[in-house]
This record gives C-alpha cells, structure tokens and sequence, in this order.
C-alpha cells in the first residue's frame, strides 16, 4: 500500500536547498511590503525606509498575523498589524508598544539575499543552514557591447529537477524541439555544486538550419549561464524558484552582442528570444505531463541523466 501512495505523487522530491529568484531589485520601494509565497510557503518580500531589502517569513510568531496584510515597515523595521510588535531586518523583536520588556525568543525567520544584475536571489535551506555556496556575477550582464537582457517568466506545473535533466536529455532536442540534430557533447561535468555542459548543435531558424555551440553552466538549481554562439552571441541567464513541490517559476533574461546596436542584430536577437521561449512551452507540455521514473530504461542514444541525477542528490537535506 505505501509504495502505491508514492506513486500516486508525480515527483517524490522534497523543495531542494540553494539560491532561488525570490524578486527583482527594483519592484519593491522603500517602505513597501510585497507578501510572495515560495518554498510552500508565504512570505514577504520588503524593504526598510534606509534602503535594505530584507525576505522573511509572513506570520508573526506573537499570534500569527501576517505581516503582508494590513503590516507596515517603520525605520528599519516592520510592525505586525495585530499587536505592533515590530522585527528588524534580521527577525528580532525591536518594539512591543504595550510591555516592559522584549520576548527575545520571537523571532521570524529571515532568508539571505544576493543580488546579482537587478535580480533579487534568496537562499534557501530547510534546515535553515547558511548559504553552503556563493553566485557568481555574469560578466556578459555588465558588459556595454551587450543589449540589456529581455526578460521573460514562465509558470509550470513540475518539480525543478525535472526541468533541469533537460540539459543531459540530448535526445529531446529533436524529439521535443524539432532540432536538426541531436546535441553532441564536447564535455559533461559535474563538480560540487556546478553543472557544466558543452555541446556543438544544429539549431532552427527562419533562414534554415544553423550550426553553432551551447554552454550552460548551472549553479544548484536556481541559476544557470547558457551561451550560445550561432548567427549572433547570446548570453542567456536562466533563474527558477520552486513556488512550491510541483510548481516552479522560470525566468529568461536574454541578452545578446550588439556593439553597434545593429536593426539587423536586434531582428535576430528578437527571434532568438521568441524561439527559446517558444521551445520552453514545448518543454513545459511534457512536464506538466509526465511523472519522475525513478528506474528509467535508458539507451545509448541518451544524455548522462544518471550522472546528472547523482550530482542533483546533494541539494536535498538529510532527514527532509
């Protein structure tokens, strides 16, 4: 009987720990409260009257008032809309208006952040571990010959390790995509927390099919660097947060070379942004149709998704 209630669940993960887009920089102003519900749970996004962006969990552990409904940032604080008690960017009890002295054992758990090229990435762990690993910055994202990137979310009904064995699924570009060709491999390495693919591809375009190479370097689950070089350079970055065990927001954020700001550049970039979507939407139909195959009957025409699935273990807490 248990066995076939694990089944019943399309993925038997639980939410995997790392860095994860919670937001970007500029949609929240001082002294605005943004309440967000990842990781399974409600949160809120906010920001002291100083400046500091701060993530924290929803409900006041007074009485469990939700800070995102009716709360209210003062100073560097925000303020319970049940009893004003008042937290600091880092969870403590500053304010309790009507007693003498503070209950230091109130706190709300509060997430780390970094931010990286306007995006806003908290850590998570669910354990409540600090960060076990640090992002890097893209240089592409700050390099002028570059068109500031054209950013694009997608909601999809999976879990995130489903989306990231795509990038040891060769076969699927075909399959799936209507690629040319399947994806040939130059190097496939797995080292701590990276995943580092690189791979020669034919791709579709309007003018025909296009030789041309892909990078991707993953960094956890939450963040990954894909470089392509076909008619033009693009640097794509690609950021997920899991909304919750079966839902996962994607973001795009593509950027291409374009020195001279070129019309013609801009048409391809233009296109190669609509494609790339495009096929995430083909992506997206699978995986919001398919369930994990924990002993999967793979062939010698597939990628390394052992591999990958061995590196992805880690993110997974003990006794979660």
């Amino acid at each position: 009987m248990s066995q076939l209630l694990a089944r019943e669940k399309r993925f038997p993960f639980p939410i995997p720990y790392g860095w994860f887009h919670v937001g970007l920089d500029n949609e929240v102003a001082p002294g605005e409260i943004k309440p967000v519900r990842y990781f399974g749970q409600e949160l809120v996004l906010w920001r002291s009257e100083s400046g500091d962006l701060h993530l924290q969990d929803a409900y006041c552990p007074h009485l469990g008032a939700n800070f995102g409904a009716g709360g209210e940032v003062v100073g560097d604080g925000i303020k319970c809309p049940f009893h004003h008690w008042v937290f600091n960017g880092e969870g403590r009890v500053i304010e309790i208006p009507y007693a003498k002295r503070l209950n230091e054992k109130a706190c709300v758990r509060t997430y780390p952040l970094a931010v990286r090229h306007g995006i806003v990435m908290a850590w998570y762990h669910p354990q409540g571990i600090a960060p076990l690993y640090e992002l890097p910055f893209v240089a592409e994202l700050d390099d002028p010959d570059y068109v500031a990137p054209l950013t694009t979310v997608h909601t999809i009904k999976t879990c995130i390790q489903e989306m990231g064995e795509n990038t040891a699924d060769g076969a699927h570009f075909v399959t799936v995509h209507g690629h040319p060709g399947s994806a040939e491999y130059g190097n496939f390495e797995f080292r701590d927390h990276f995943m580092i693919m690189e791979s020669s591809q034919v791709f579709p375009s309007s003018g025909g099919p296009v030789e041309g190479t892909l990078k991707s370097t993953s960094v956890g689950f939450g963040w990954a660097e894909v470089r392509y070089q076909t008619l033009i350079d693009v640097c794509m970055l690609t950021t997920n947060v899991p909304v919750d065990e079966e839902t996962v927001m994607q973001y795009f954020h593509v950027s291409y070379k374009n020195p001279e700001r070129d019309p013609k550049i801009d048409r391809i970039g233009a296109a190669f942004n609509k494609e790339v979507n495009r096929q995430l939407t083909d992506d997206a139909f699978i995986w919001e149709n398919k369930r994990y195959e924990p002993s999967p009957k793979l062939c010698d025409g597939d990628g390394p998704i052992a591999r990958y699935r061995k590196w992805a273990q880690q993110f997974y807490a003990e006794g979660v």
